[in-house]
């Protein structure tokens, strides 16, 4: 994989979020607009490097009128062991329905009277089994429309204060919290530049393989068979993150870029 352009982050935790803050939707906004977009979102190109082959943009919408509302926390705060900035994420159970054994960020279904940015940290404290300290709400990321499920999730973004316990996930949402250092995502994450040459960012970004069972129409719980297509993926170590997530982390890493 070829080396990127990397952003070298602020260490001081107000700074950053400032920053961020400048690149971000406000977390009270309507539903994004062309006006109210930050400029990196400008580029027609900035959450498509990431989608799944499979997806053929069903990621950009439109969502139906019925589909679920959902929030996720997009976390970040310091190491103290090494003083990096780091992102939560927990992988599934994969006895779970939808989105069995893949990587996530906490969330869920944001319930009636509730706002995204309440939503997203009640889902966080459930799922990981503690608060989350929050330092700034910073704002939102682009909302992602998640087909297979259904939903339509607002990413929101918090810098936090680093966890003072070790994480208790509930097992029956979480089978294990991954600590996932942002600087990995930096590092195999384009600058979004209309200039940039499609073969000089597909070079960046690595494909997986993945397999998707298909489930009988008229027999929902029967797999009639699978198919196997490509997804970009961010890496660390064995973690692989694609899908919703990864699409979320290079919106992400785009706003970090511009800091």
């Amino acid at each position: 994989m070829a080396a990127s352009l990397t952003s070298d982050l602020p260490k001081d935790v107000d700074r950053l979020a400032d920053r961020l803050t400048q690149q971000l939707l406000p977390s009270d906004s309507a539903p994004s607009t062309a006006k109210a977009l930050p400029p990196w979102t400008l580029n027609r190109d900035f959450g498509c490097e990431m989608a799944p082959h499979l997806a053929y943009g069903r990621h950009r919408g439109p969502h139906r009128c019925s589909s679920r509302h959902a929030a996720v926390a997009v976390c970040l705060f310091q190491d103290p062991a090494s003083g990096e900035w780091t992102i939560p994420l927990t992988r599934r159970p994969t006895t779970l329905r939808h989105h069995g054994g893949q990587i996530c960020f906490p969330g869920g279904r944001i319930e009636r009277g509730e706002t995204p940015p309440r939503a997203a940290l009640r889902e966080f404290e459930e799922e990981l089994g503690g608060s989350a300290h929050v330092h700034r709400c910073c704002g939102n990321l682009p909302r992602q429309y998640v087909y297979a499920s259904d939903n339509l999730v607002t990413p929101i973004v918090f810098v936090i204060d680093p966890p003072n316990q070790n994480w208790q996930p509930d097992p029956g949402e979480v089978d294990e919290v991954i600590d996932f250092p942002i600087q990995m995502v930096l590092q195999q994450t384009p600058i979004a530049t209309s200039r940039q040459l499609e073969a000089e960012k597909a070079c960046q970004i690595d494909m997986i393989q993945q397999t998707k069972s298909l489930r009988s129409a008229t027999q929902p719980d029967t797999v009639a068979g699978q198919l196997t297509f490509a997804a970009p993926a961010f890496h660390h170590g064995s973690v692989q993150v694609w899908g919703a997530t990864a699409i979320i982390l290079g919106q992400l890493a785009q706003a970090l870029h511009s800091i």
